[in-house]
């Protein structure tokens, strides 16, 4: 088996992809995860699946030749898995944010990421106090199955065990099947809420309804809202508003995004580690306030690359925000739209749900044993059943969320 470890100081590359990448999705954007939590606005659901539906088969398909990689799905411990995503979901349709987003959004310069990061360090070390008492050791033992994939099972740095009577070559073909199936969903889930289809199949058709076209038109302004400015025919222009654009190689890139995220998780886990940000604030949280905590010093023990990659996630989404898409907001005070519909442009109560919604979402994620890098994306792209269980508790609770946050009253 071929198998290669990199330094640390390559996660730093890693994320700066990833970084730059994302945000020209909008990812930084936190009205991008509020109006996927309402349902509004489905990209984020699309390209995932599209990212699995390419690396998924590479992953498993290069694993049967003989390449070795750093697996990592992450326990099957029932309980906290889904407690942990209930809390994740409900955080993420409050602030916005995903825990490796709040550092692209630092990157993009936005205030109210500010606020996230010092939520995201609180719920942390709320984790890392509660995993040492009675309670926390039970959400994580009870009912702990391991770390499981579809038909096989990890046992070793290097090693997925497939279960009795399977082989390497049978996963991969799971795989295959596994992939067929999210690239159906993400062919026909339609982007947007009343719209007609997918990112996917609007660039294969190239056709829009004039309804699609206005939610493009209005996604286009709320990503750019208090950005630099750009001139016509620019490449800021091709990025943000690809969907106007003829004959242009930019309006592919909304979709290929999510193969080039995908496609890097698979390298990652060749060279070190999957893709993982939230272990971060727990280290954060150890090395500032509680380095002697039992939790903590797991965590420093085991910690990976995160760091690095998380200072890359920033560093790559800063230069996307100058360079490519101009979305700088040099930290002015600019506040999703959703969130002024429901609740108006008050700073402070911004405030609060910026930082409330991320203490939620750290705190869910380091009970689960990971986020929407470590459980999602590598996660299911390793088809973890702890990530598909954790994926599954996410999408329900933000959507209850968001339909309870986010509905006008009177």
């Amino acid at each position: 088996m071929i198998t290669y470890t990199a330094p640390m100081w390559v996660g730093l590359l890693i994320g700066f992809i990833i970084g730059a990448a994302a945000e020209i999705w909008g990812i930084s954007n936190p009205e991008t995860l509020i109006r996927l939590a309402k349902w509004e606005d489905r990209l984020f659901v699309t390209c995932i699946a599209l990212g699995l539906a390419i690396a998924t088969p590479v992953l498993y398909g290069l694993y049967a030749a003989g390449i070795g990689f750093h697996w990592s799905p992450k326990p099957l411990y029932l309980i906290g898995v889904g407690v942990g995503g209930l809390l994740f979901g409900a955080g993420l349709a409050i602030s916005g944010y995903f825990p490796g987003s709040i550092w692209m959004a630092l990157g993009e310069g936005r205030r109210d990421a500010i606020y996230a990061v010092f939520g995201a360090i609180l719920g942390a070390a709320t984790w890392t106090a509660l995993y040492q008492t009675p309670a926390g050791q039970w959400l994580v033992n009870t009912l702990n199955l391991g770390s499981l994939i579809i038909g096989g099972k990890k046992v070793s740095a290097f090693i997925i065990q497939p279960f009795g009577g399977l082989s390497k070559l049978d996963i991969f073909g799971i795989s295959i099947i596994y992939a067929i199936s999210l690239f159906l969903l993400a062919y026909y889930l339609p982007r947007y809420k009343g719209g007609q289809r997918s990112c996917l199949r609007v660039n294969i058709e190239r056709r829009m309804t004039p309804y699609e076209v206005e939610k493009h038109i209005e996604t286009a302004r709320y990503l750019t809202d208090g950005g630099l400015p750009y001139s016509k025919g620019s490449l800021a222009q091709k990025l943000n508003e690809y969907y106007a654009v003829e004959d242009n190689v930019t309006r592919w890139f909304m979709v290929t995004v999510a193969g080039i995220v995908a496609l890097t998780v698979v390298l990652e886990m060749f060279l070190h580690q999957i893709f993982g940000e939230s272990t971060t604030d727990s280290w954060i949280a150890g090395q500032l306030f509680m380095p002697s905590f039992k939790y903590s010093q797991i965590v420093f023990k085991g910690i990976g690359w995160e760091p690095f990659s998380d200072i890359g996630t920033l560093m790559g989404a800063f230069f996307s925000a100058i360079f490519l898409t101009r979305r700088f907001t040099a930290f002015r005070n600019i506040i999703p739209p959703s969130w002024v519909e429901r609740f108006g442009d008050n700073q402070a109560i911004r405030f609060l749900g910026s930082f409330g919604g991320a203490y939620l979402m750290l705190f869910g994620a380091r009970m689960a044993g990971g986020c929407a890098s470590g459980h999602i994306l590598s996660g299911d792209l390793q088809m973890s059943l702890s990530g598909l269980e954790f994926t599954a508790a996410v999408i329900a609770s933000m959507l209850i969320t968001a339909k309870i946050v986010y509905n006008r009253r009177g």
